[in-house]
């Protein structure tokens, strides 16, 4: 999968859930124990402003440092207007020439534009994920995107070098659905 279809993908998943999320379940706890729902909410919209900044090499339109939240409340009373405008900023930042190619100053370093690729859409596709588990939604990623983002988070993150944000890998059958096999390695319980 290339990475634009990538985002894409993560992208679309995510709204699928975001779409289904009421109000009302702000306040439910999620997979993230330290955040509710409004709060992974808006990490995942200030994770399409960081990333629109990073591809961008600009500053963001709302400062969020990597695997935090954002200096304000981006939820707002529409929801998934919210996201769309969100995620149509990242994904013209993604397609502007050059963004998937040339390397991209972060808050971590300078990051390769595959790594950068490769880390936004998996925050987007997991949160998803927690999203959905968490708002008692079906939680199955499609397959394509749940191996794809598997793939690199095997590579990019491994069990004995993760930033404490990433949990611990959970032991699963490797015959499981790449959605389990994913959320397991993430340490989230399928």
């Amino acid at each position: 999968m290339e990475p634009y279809e990538a985002f894409e993908a993560a992208i679309n998943s995510t709204r699928g859930v975001i779409a289904n999320v009421s109000a009302d379940q702000y306040s439910s706890p999620t997979p993230c124990s330290e955040w509710n729902v409004r709060q992974l909410l808006n990490h995942v919209l200030g994770t399409c402003a960081l990333g629109t900044g990073l591809f961008r090499d600009a500053a963001p339109e709302v400062p969020m440092a990597p695997g935090g939240l954002p200096d304000v409340d981006m939820v707002g009373t529409v929801l998934l207007a919210a996201y769309d405008r969100g995620a149509d900023k990242l994904l013209t930042a993604v397609r502007a020439p050059g963004a998937l190619e040339n390397p991209h100053q972060t808050p971590l370093g300078e990051m390769p534009a595959a790594g950068l690729a490769g880390f936004t859409t998996l925050d987007i596709l997991v949160h998803g994920w927690d999203l959905a588990r968490s708002t008692s939604q079906k939680t199955a990623l499609p397959q394509d995107i749940a191996e794809h983002v598997l793939g690199f988070a095997r590579m990019a993150l491994p069990s004995d070098n993760r930033p404490p944000s990433v949990g611990t890998p959970i032991a699963i059958s490797e015959s499981a659905p790449a959605t389990d096999q994913l959320v397991a390695f993430l340490g989230r319980t399928p």
